[in-house]
């Protein structure tokens, strides 16, 4: 789940960088775009760890984009 949640937030990330009138911190960055679209299920699903498997899931994205460029 953590592993598809950072692609699904890399894959946001990857597709707001097309958008200029956006704001860079937190629609095009990798990190926030993955840790702010995927808090809210996470905590849902999992109480207050979630914020943890967010994180979790964020620095996963970071990982991503440095593995794939």
């Amino acid at each position: 789940m953590i592993l598809g949640a950072a692609g699904l937030g890399h894959m946001a990330a990857d597709f707001n960088q097309r958008f200029k009138w956006m704001p860079d911190k937190p629609m095009k960055c990798n990190m926030c775009m993955t840790f702010w679209l995927n808090v809210g299920p996470f905590i849902f699903l999992s109480g207050y760890e979630g914020v943890l498997y967010a994180a979790l899931a964020s620095i996963i994205s970071e990982l991503y984009l440095k593995i794939l460029l």
